[in-house]
């Protein structure tokens, strides 16, 4: 019996982590709604300004073809990864991802290897999925050690006053 216990407080230790890891958006406005949990991207690299807001990058152009992707925590994608082009969006069904406990949105540019993809939190995505659910990426740089510029990603949300 003590031997028993022990071994199902091991394996419940095993699980606890990941269980805390994944992204629980059960407690957001749609999924309470019982509505889907969709984010929209748009993809905005190719425009100079006006969708950096809350976020410490400076924009500037630089037309390219963004990937975003769910992550679980040990980095391996789940579901599929949209390709957005240069001022198209697409949509993201964040219900399927959950059921598959994600635990980050990437947001990256792969066929630029010097600029800096963006990691998505799950605090900013429940935020996203609080309000309307709608995301710009841009690209920017931002002031690095010895005055140099590191040049990535960044997303800026319509809703939650989210950007990274």
């Amino acid at each position: 019996m003590i031997r028993t216990l022990a071994l199902s407080a091991l394996a419940l230790g095993a699980l606890t982590p990941a269980a805390f890891a994944a992204c629980d958006i059960s407690d957001t406005k749609c999924a309470v709604n019982g509505g889907k949990c969709n984010i929209k991207f748009r993809n905005m690299t190719g425009s100079g300004s006006g969708s950096a807001t809350g976020s410490p990058l400076k924009q500037m152009s630089l037309t390219q073809t963004i990937k975003v992707k769910a992550l679980k925590e040990n980095g391996h994608k789940t579901g599929n990864t949209l390709t957005i082009y240069a001022g198209d969006n697409k949509t993201m069904n964040v219900d399927k991802k959950a059921n598959k406990n994600f635990a980050t949105i990437r947001i990256a540019s792969p066929n630029m290897e010097t600029v800096k993809s963006a990691n998505m939190s799950c605090n900013d995505v429940k935020a996203v999925l609080n309000g309307n659910g709608t995301c710009k990426v841009f690209y920017g740089y931002s002031l690095y050690r010895d005055n140099a510029f590191e040049y990535q990603l960044g997303y800026s949300c319509d809703s939650g006053n989210v950007g990274g």
